[in-house]
């Protein structure tokens, strides 16, 4: 995976890759490592997305257990109660920010609720954030398609914070889009609509659709 993150694709953005393994094999404790070696590499900021808040302490767990005791910060509402009057408190400008897809789509309370929970964290990040951006049950930001009003919130969020953090290093994960051999083949289509550093692309095509390494990938 370190290697997939040395590439860097033929539109500027740096390659991403996707961690398909089924429940129980310890998807958590694989984030945990991939955080752990961007710290020793000196990556001091990542984001970890997942569905609930609630598995923020199964996050710490996984991170503790393996030895990084980053700071782990509880979503952008922590942010909001370490911001001073001169900015974010300084414990608080790097480690590992956990956050759930639905924060992706909201705003703060903040700045008259003027200010959207992606403009925090892009603002987090910063314009040259080279750390993780980890999409755990990536599946939940389905139904996106370029250009499509129909496109749900979250895949509209999840897309344009990658477009807007091209050096990234993104991981997408989730079982259940690759739980069997068909539903992989019919889910490859789903993925590839917001999983866009992957290796696959898609063709549409009357009779079937073709499945295949994109040229550039």
């Amino acid at each position: 995976m370190c290697q997939r993150h040395q590439h860097m694709l033929p539109n500027g953005e740096r390659a991403g890759f996707f961690i398909g393994d089924g429940a129980g094999v310890g998807k958590g404790r694989q984030i945990a490592g991939i955080l752990l070696d961007g710290m020793a590499r000196n990556r001091r900021k990542h984001v970890w997305f997942s569905v609930s808040t609630d598995l923020y302490h199964d996050a710490k767990r996984d991170l503790r257990d393996i030895g990084c005791h980053a700071n782990i910060i509880d979503g952008c509402v922590e942010l909001d109660k370490e911001t001073r009057v001169l900015g974010l408190a300084k414990t608080h400008q790097e480690g590992v920010l956990f956050c759930t897809y639905s924060t992706l789509v909201s705003r703060g309370k903040q700045n008259g609720g003027g200010k959207t929970r992606l403009r925090q964290l892009l603002d987090w990040c910063g314009p040259d954030f080279e750390g993780c951006l980890i999409f755990d049950e990536s599946h939940k930001a389905k139904n996106y398609q370029e250009g499509s009003d129909t496109s749900s919130k979250v895949g509209v969020a999840v897309s344009e914070l990658q477009r807007l953090l091209p050096k990234a290093r993104v991981v997408y994960c989730s079982a259940t889009g690759v739980s069997d051999i068909d539903t992989m083949v019919r889910g490859v289509h789903v993925i590839a609509e917001f999983c866009s550093r992957t290796w696959f692309y898609f063709v549409r095509s009357p009779t079937p659709t073709v499945y295949k390494p994109h040229p550039g990938y």
